[in-house]
């Protein structure tokens, strides 16, 4: 997750700086990675240039785009494009399985323009960059009060600064379920060293009124991931992975 350098402007002094504003809400919103002519946004740069977004409004629209729908959403399962959503966006990892959970529900149950928004409008957003600034990547360095995994997750997405955000798997998905640190971007570290793994689980089949069924799951570390999408496929909510 490359730092991206914090631009503010009250919508337009100059067409240079506005220029520069658009360029580095490009880079930030789509990770870095190079657009073709045909997938840039011509429409929204110009609201942003006459002074009809603010820096929040152009980031929101630009993660609204066609482009960003075609590139993230359509090409990646929806746990990756939530992760990707808390990179692009917020300008960190998700903290646990929860905020996972509650984000892959929003996009199933109100779409895509509200998942976007639900990052883009929310108070952490407006807390930490404001209507003016361009969203940054916050945890790229080890801070006080700062978790160790928080920090270790940010490394993990980070594509570095010749790189970009491709479609693929999920980078933190094991990392998150099992609230561990991943060890390196593309692997993922759970608790101990053996070969097989305990999944304890709850699905959304309730027993009684309220209590939902319990679960429990033995695999092997190479079948661990496909178990993890499994379960979240099913409404299941993960508790917690350790060694068998």
């Amino acid at each position: 997750m490359t730092a991206t350098a914090t631009l503010a402007s009250t919508a337009n002094l100059d067409r240079e700086h506005a220029g520069d504003i658009i360029r580095a809400a490009y880079r930030q919103v789509f990770g870095n990675r190079h657009l073709m002519e045909l997938d840039q946004c011509p429409s929204i740069e110009a609201l942003f240039i006459n002074g009809d977004l603010t820096v929040q409004g152009l980031v929101t629209a630009l993660a609204q785009s066609e482009t960003y729908r075609r590139l993230y959403l359509e090409t990646n399962s929806p746990y990756r494009f939530v992760e990707l959503n808390f990179k692009h966006l917020l300008g960190r990892p998700p903290r646990d399985q929860a905020e996972i959970s509650a984000h892959v529900k929003l996009l199933a149950e109100e779409g895509f323009e509200a998942e976007i928004a639900s990052y883009t409008y929310s108070d952490e957003y407006l807390n930490n960059f404001g209507t003016d600034s361009i969203p940054y990547a916050r945890t790229s360095l080890s801070q006080v009060g700062q978790s160790n995994v928080t920090y270790q997750r940010t490394k993990a997405l980070d594509t570095g600064f010749a790189g970009f955000d491709r479609s693929g798997d999920s980078v933190l998905q094991t990392s998150v379920a099992s609230n561990t640190n991943p060890t390196a971007a593309g692997t993922r570290k759970v608790v101990g060293g053996g070969n097989s793994f305990t999944i304890l689980w709850t699905s959304r089949v309730q027993l009684g009124a309220v209590r939902r069924s319990s679960q429990r799951s033995v695999v092997s570390y190479g079948s661990l991931s496909k178990t993890i999408q499994s379960i979240q496929a099913q409404g299941g909510r993960i508790l917690s992975i350790a060694n068998a």
